[in-house]
């Protein structure tokens, strides 16, 4: 009789298994035509410009990866989940993540100058007050880009391969910057690319090793990494001009805590899912930290700057937190609102952009900002 009722449970189980499994694939199937129609009604976006793109989901405690398009043009080979994508200016958030877990291992400081972390020979004594919070929070009054910064550009279209850190350090050593000038937003990449010598310099190891150890790795973010490896299978998918001529992958001596990561749609949607919290893990809280607004920015009333991240302020309905990316060849997108564990990634290998396509796709998942969680 026990053996007997064991059976039945058992059968019960994975009738419920396959219930669920076909909901789900139904699910999956509405919102890609739910997709199809936003893309053709609402936005520009054409296969003719766009090679191949990615889309994550995260929806009903489902998530859902569509493929659209193919990774390359002569070859049409598929994209797939773990295919990588550059990630350009997406990659501040992941700095900023390291950021908030070096400052609760208390290795940095937010309110700590960031003259601190430098040697005496690159200090600026007109930047004395500059923080690393400043930094993360675009309140630096850098300028976005060095001056100089395309003497140094050797190679078409691949301007970081040989600016180096001490170049940036020379640069920021000299910059002169008025008491007058108060500290308000303005989006600088040099800001980042100064948190990561920070990082190295409070650390003792490259940028690249502490990120690994301290964020990809916990995360499982298998094909999430900073500078390209041939033999060891890191490079990114080839990325198309907005011509769709083929172009060179991007390498970095600077910058790469700024524009240098590269990434997966799989590894960008378990990257977003714990930035949500679903499921706890033990960065959880660190990921939730620099989601908060800092203040406002100079893009429209409704966005706000967080430590990374920038935030929309919806009127009558919950904030989404997002940050996209470019790069020569590739675009990248994350928005998500938090309290109704929705989001949307989006990648994609084309400097053609994809038309805001993710921020409608998100509002549809919140049935138009109306969904409760």
């Amino acid at each position: 009789m026990r053996n007997q009722r064991f059976k039945y449970s058992f059968l019960f189980l994975v009738i419920i298994f396959f219930i669920n499994e076909s909901a789900n694939a139904q699910m999956k199937e509405d919102i890609r035509k739910e997709i199809e129609k936003i893309i053709y009604y609402d936005t520009d976006i054409k296969s003719k410009d766009i090679p191949g793109f990615s889309i994550g989901l995260l929806y009903s405690d489902s998530v859902f990866i569509y493929h659209f398009g193919s990774a390359e043009t002569e070859t049409k080979k598929s994209l797939s989940d773990s295919t990588a994508f550059e990630l350009g200016g997406l990659s501040k958030v992941f700095t900023a993540s390291l950021i908030e877990i070096l400052v609760q291992d208390s290795i940095l400081q937010y309110d700590k100058p960031f003259n601190d972390y430098l040697d005496s020979s690159f200090q600026n004594k007109h930047l004395k007050d500059l923080t690393i919070l400043d930094l993360i929070s675009h309140q630096s009054r850098l300028p976005k880009m060095p001056y100089e910064f395309g003497v140094k550009e050797k190679e078409i279209n691949n301007p970081y391969a040989h600016y180096t850190k001490n170049d940036l350090l020379e640069f920021y050593k000299k910059y002169f910057v008025d008491k007058k000038d108060k500290k308000e937003y303005f989006y600088s990449n040099i800001n980042f690319a100064l948190l990561e010598i920070a990082i190295e310099n409070a650390t003792g190891l490259p940028f690249e090793e502490v990120i690994n150890q301290r964020l990809f790795q916990p995360l499982h973010l298998n094909n999430t990494y900073v500078h390209n490896d041939l033999k060891n299978g890191k490079s990114p998918s080839p990325g198309y001009s907005i011509s769709r001529n083929l172009v060179t992958p991007l390498t970095f001596q600077s910058f790469a805590g700024s524009e240098g990561i590269k990434s997966s749609i799989l590894d960008l949607t378990r990257f977003v899912q714990a930035s949500i919290g679903k499921p706890t893990t033990e960065l959880t809280s660190s990921l939730e930290n620099i989601q908060e607004p800092l203040g406002p920015t100079n893009l429209n009333k409704y966005a706000k700057v967080a430590k990374g991240w920038h935030v929309f302020k919806h009127k009558k309905y919950y904030n989404t937190i997002l940050h996209s990316g470019s790069t020569n060849g590739h675009r990248a997108y994350i928005g998500f609102v938090k309290e109704t564990e929705t989001a949307v990634v989006m990648l994609s290998n084309s400097e053609h952009g994809t038309d805001g396509l993710g921020f409608l796709i998100l509002r549809m998942l919140n049935h138009n900002w109306k969904k409760k969680k």
